[in-house]
């Protein structure tokens, strides 16, 4: 079952941007989608080829964010009421998302899906949109998505964060090992 596993993420293509330091496995009869690209700081973007509703497709699209994600959670009471928080994997991270439905010009409702990716370099947003009666499957290639996303992250794992609080643990006893130390060294000199 590993092996079948392998074999189907070597048979997807791959979004790679080197600049930025990610890759992904992009979803199954996804295309490149340039004409999307010049809305700005679109990175990439990509449609479904045949699309499987009959109401459009469902696009995909990169944007860089131009610095780094910082922790802080948003509040779903500082959002728009057409907006929820939704929240996605990746690696050991809960990311925050938004979802949303939206009328565009043509008239049939479609989905929204956001996230912010804490990459090193730069942070990137993932959007992925399509027809409303896609939006189950659209939750499903984002966390599919986020799940192949390789990358390294501004944020610290559990991890590192315990580690580097040992680490300064471990500093400020040494400190005031040191300062006791002194003190009880210089009460010893005084009384000899």
């Amino acid at each position: 079952m590993h092996l079948l596993s392998i074999l189907v993420l070597l048979s997807q293509t791959q979004a790679t941007n080197a600049e930025l330091g990610y890759r992904f496995a992009l979803p199954s009869g996804f295309t490149a989608f340039p004409e999307a690209r010049s809305q700005k700081d679109m990175v990439d973007c990509w449609s479904e080829a045949t699309p499987v509703s009959t109401h459009g497709a469902m696009i995909l699209c990169v944007q860089r964010m131009h610095g780094v994600l910082p922790r802080e959670a948003m509040r779903q009471q500082d959002l728009p009421a057409t907006t929820q928080l939704v929240s996605f994997k990746w690696k050991e991270f809960d990311l925050q998302g938004l979802r949303s439905r939206v009328w565009p010009q043509g008239g049939e409702q479609a989905f929204v899906l956001v996230t912010q990716v804490p990459l090193r370099r730069e942070a990137v947003q993932l959007f992925l949109s399509g027809p409303a009666d896609q939006e189950a499957r659209g939750q499903t290639l984002m966390t599919e998505m986020l799940a192949s996303l390789e990358g390294e992250s501004n944020w610290l794992t559990s991890t590192e964060r315990a580690g580097r609080l040992g680490t300064a643990a471990g500093w400020w006893i040494g400190i005031a090992v040191a300062v006791i130390a002194v003190l009880v060294w210089r009460k010893r000199r005084h009384a000899a």
